[in-house]
């Protein structure tokens, strides 16, 4: 016996009306875009004005359909308000401007050129808003010009309202180049925290490469910066058996990736007789 229709539900109702909504919109647009066409040619309109035209359109219909940008949203950077009105103008987004066009990348891009912040997110959420994610950047050293000390941040930049007084937990370092290379060096010494926690301070060498001065007196000479990484992994290894930071040496050469060339430390001689 045949089973009994019975009427069609009220989400499947729904799911059609949305649909035929959407093809509404879709050929909507498509008689928009053949409407510029036909009209640039009418006119003797070249390719770029029709680009343009066909982009004021599609501008246009986004605006109509509700997908146009209404908020921009910078987050992590409240309490430096100065920097987040120039991340805000950085993105070059304005209230208005089609969704479509708020390209996440771009937007991230344009941020992360201004070096004013780190760990750049852009998320778009629909229909209207584009959220910005940035954190400020840190202290992470204490530099020396020769004359004065003055903080670095995680972006290699001096900071020049930041007292050096608040920061002496900070890794020190002396020498031409050095606050541009310092992020490099504090990544680096994730791999051997011992090593970081043995250190007074670090001297840049010929704007290649580091050498490391720790507190018993001993100078650790580092590789070129391209191969900090290895020699210190290698050294790292080496430490957890030995203690090397803490024996009379005078030199812990690393410059050779897998090696460790180790240079006591000279004995004081006798005492007189």
């Amino acid at each position: 016996m045949p089973r009994a229709k019975g009427k069609k539900s009220e989400p499947e109702a729904d799911i059609a009306l949305e649909r035929t909504q959407i093809s509404s919109v879709i050929f909507g647009l498509v008689m928009v875009v053949a409407l510029i066409v036909a009209g640039a040619a009418m006119l003797g309109g070249s390719l770029s004005q029709v680009g343009q035209r066909w982009g004021s359109a599609m501008d246009g219909a986004s605006r109509s359909i509700g997908l146009s940008v209404d908020t921009v949203e910078v987050i992590g950077l409240e309490h430096v308000p100065a920097v987040a009105r120039q991340i805000k103008a950085a993105a070059m987004i304005e209230p208005g401007e089609n969704m479509f066009r708020a390209d996440p990348h771009l937007i991230r891009n344009r941020v992360e050129e201004t070096r004013l912040v780190t760990k750049v997110r852009v998320y778009r959420l629909w229909p209207d808003t584009v959220m910005i994610y940035a954190s400020a950047a840190e202290p992470m050293a204490l530099w020396n010009d020769g004359e004065n000390w003055a903080v670095v941040d995680s972006l290699g930049r001096l900071m020049p309202k930041a007292r050096p007084s608040d920061h002496l937990d900070l890794v020190k370092a002396v020498g031409v180049g050095g606050p541009e290379a310092v992020p490099a060096l504090e990544k680096a010494f994730l791999l051997a925290p011992n090593l970081r926690a043995h250190t007074d301070h670090a001297r840049r060498v010929a704007g290649r490469r580091w050498d490391l001065v720790l507190k018993s007196g001993a100078i650790v000479k580092l590789p070129t910066d391209e191969s900090l990484v290895p020699s210190l992994t290698s050294f790292a290894a080496t430490h957890a058996k030995s203690e090397l930071a803490a024996r009379p040496l005078s030199v812990i050469d690393l410059r050779i990736a897998g090696h460790v060339y180790l240079t006591p430390a000279r004995q004081p001689s006798g005492g007189a007789a």
